[in-house]
């Protein structure tokens, strides 16, 4: 019997700015969305990588992508040596599917007839990176060389011979034949997806990449003693501010030790100045080039505070409190750095727009 019952509305509590941006769908994990990205994605991915973690992190003297039709075999070579003798090679591969042996054994006999040919030396390591990892198959040959070796010539003829070049067939036979017959296998491996992920979110990309927020902290701002001679512009902004107020010329931070409230003052800035320098350098350590945050930032930050430089006031170092006051109040967002800014940020701003001679303190 059909029962009909009236449409009641949704309820939907406890909403959330973060499901107004981007609904209510749950987050997609990075393994997930490696699997799905496609050949450009994964092409700017492995860029990602190699530029972020093997050429940052991992310390390679040279990290080098092949990216021509006569690549020889190697996606990704990464030096160990000034000359390149002594290296490394990441075989990059998108599939729709785990790697299989039949996906790659070409690989193997480009690797094994090309530095037969010395046209390289015998890599330290050769090792598959894929999108969505490697089939149990090819697991079982990576761990067993000789078992993969003896595969390998077993496909040779059907998989090899006539895929390594475009100019000649490659028989497996004579010097050739013992040169494979006697090579290493053992130096070939694979990293599984979640292992390049790892090594990615050690990158400045990312956080770009999968979202989730900034996976590290920032680091505690400190003031050197000493007046460093990027501070000298607006140090000496704020020693015409008090100039201006007293009503007598200082010159020199040093002159303002008799007047408490002018060298505390000047202390407290550098304190900020030096805050917001933290934040500039916690995005050259977690956004990519090109993000440029804090300058944009810089740049809302000047635009919230020009009103009150523009207006008039008693003395300069009135302005420069009316300013900072108002640079704390500002409600700053759309920057990839909101989440972490502070107060004291957006105060120490004003002095960075003024050693960038942005701004003045005293007409």
């Amino acid at each position: 019997m059909e029962i009909l019952s009236k449409v009641k509305k949704p309820v939907i509590s406890n909403l959330t700015n973060q499901q107004i941006l981007y609904g209510m769908t749950i987050a997609i994990p990075a393994i997930d969305l490696l699997a799905l990205f496609s050949d450009s994605q994964f092409e700017v991915f492995i860029q990602e990588w190699t530029s972020g973690y093997l050429d940052e992190i991992e310390g390679y003297k040279k990290v080098y992508r092949n990216s021509g039709a006569g690549d020889k075999g190697r996606d990704v070579v990464a030096w160990l040596d000034e000359s390149g003798e002594v290296w490394d090679c990441y075989q990059c591969k998108h599939y729709n599917h785990p790697l299989t042996p039949s996906d790659i054994w070409v690989e193997f006999g480009k690797l094994c007839y090309y530095t037969f040919r010395k046209d390289f030396t015998i890599p330290r390591k050769y090792v598959f990176a894929t999108s969505k990892g490697i089939g149990p198959l090819l697991k079982t040959y990576i761990n067993d060389p000789e078992l993969l070796k003896k595969n390998l010539i077993l496909n040779w003829d059907s998989k090899c011979k006539t895929h390594i070049t475009d100019t000649e067939k490659v028989e497996l036979i004579d010097e050739f034949k013992t040169y494979v017959e006697k090579f290493d296998f053992s130096i070939i491996g694979f990293l599984d997806p979640l292992e390049i992920i790892e090594q990615h979110r050690k990158t400045p990309y990312y956080v770009p990449r999968f979202g989730g927020g900034f996976n590290k902290f920032r680091d505690e701002s400190t003031t050197p003693v000493k007046i460093q001679d990027s501070e000298l512009m607006y140090i000496t902004k704020l020693i015409e501010a008090y100039s201006d107020d007293k009503g007598i010329r200082f010159t020199k931070p040093d002159e303002l030790i008799s007047y408490n409230k002018y060298y505390n003052h000047l202390n407290r800035e550098r304190i900020h100045y030096h805050k917001a320098l933290s934040l500039a350098l916690f995005e050259r350590d977690t956004l990519p080039e090109g993000a440029d945050a804090f300058e944009r930032l810089k740049q809302s930050v000047y635009m919230g505070v020009i009103d009150t430089v523009d207006s008039d006031f008693q003395s300069g170092f009135i302005k420069v409190k009316e300013v900072t006051k108002t640079a704390r109040s500002l409600q700053l967002s759309g920057n990839p750095l909101t989440s972490v800014i502070e107060d004291d940020d957006r105060h120490g701003i004003c002095h960075h727009l003024a050693n960038d001679n942005k701004i003045d303190w005293v007409n």
